[in-house]
């Protein structure tokens, strides 16, 4: 290969890196902008679809319940008789804060008085501003003068210490037993109210047994 000859290849080299490099630039003078132009778009999009759920997102609420162990209600009824609600453990609706869920719960009526009564239950659901008491699930109350009563369900109000239950109930004390499907407790449990289903046994002193009595409401002896 002459002098010439190899001047020409090597021109004719330089001239080919040279438009590879010129269209490398072309390429990266139009796809730069347009990477730049659609990472914008992205970061601007991102932006505004954030802004906009924005009033749809709302802060994580604490769900954390506080539970109480062993808690105490002390209160007083109408007639100055004090009353102390205790329980396994209670927790405070978080929507009502007037109303306490009671675990294994015990409603004790006339507290420091000889006889005192006592209600227990397996759940109970207490308000503080009635200062009402509603028992759920082996409900059993004791007067303080002998008399037992077991039912499902109980609805207490601690002012009166009226109590008043719509299920079956059953009682049984010194002279006798009895039950029903619905019952009413006023004055203390001196006078009790059954309803439908009435069964009663009476043991007088005598021991002379009166028959059972048909459905129909009865009142407890006295």
């Amino acid at each position: 290969m002459t002098t010439l000859e190899a001047d020409r290849a090597g021109y004719r080299r330089d001239l080919g890196r040279w438009r590879r490099r010129s269209r490398r630039v072309k390429l990266a003078r139009v796809v730069l902008p347009a990477a730049m132009i659609a990472l914008l778009a992205t970061l601007g999009g991102q932006v505004a679809w954030r802004t906009f759920t924005a009033g749809d997102r709302r802060p994580t609420e604490s769900r954390a319940q506080i539970r109480m162990v062993t808690p105490r209600f002390y209160g007083q009824s109408s007639d100055g008789q004090p009353f102390i609600i205790t329980a396994r453990s209670a927790v405070r609706d978080e929507t009502d804060m007037k109303q306490v869920f009671l675990d294994a719960p015990t409603l004790t009526m006339g507290a420091g008085s000889p006889s005192p009564t006592r209600s227990t239950a397996d759940r109970g659901i207490y308000r503080e501003d009635t200062l009402k008491l509603r028992l759920h699930g082996n409900v059993r109350m004791d007067d303080g003068a002998g008399y037992r009563f077991a039912s499902d369900e109980a609805l207490v109000d601690t002012r009166t210490g009226n109590t008043t239950g719509e299920t079956s109930l059953q009682g049984e004390g010194p002279t006798g037993q009895v039950q029903s499907n619905a019952y009413s407790v006023y004055d203390k449990g001196d006078r009790i109210i059954f309803r439908g289903g009435v069964r009663t046994r009476i043991d007088r002193k005598t021991g002379q047994a009166v028959p059972e009595q048909g459905p129909g409401p009865g009142t407890a002896p006295q």
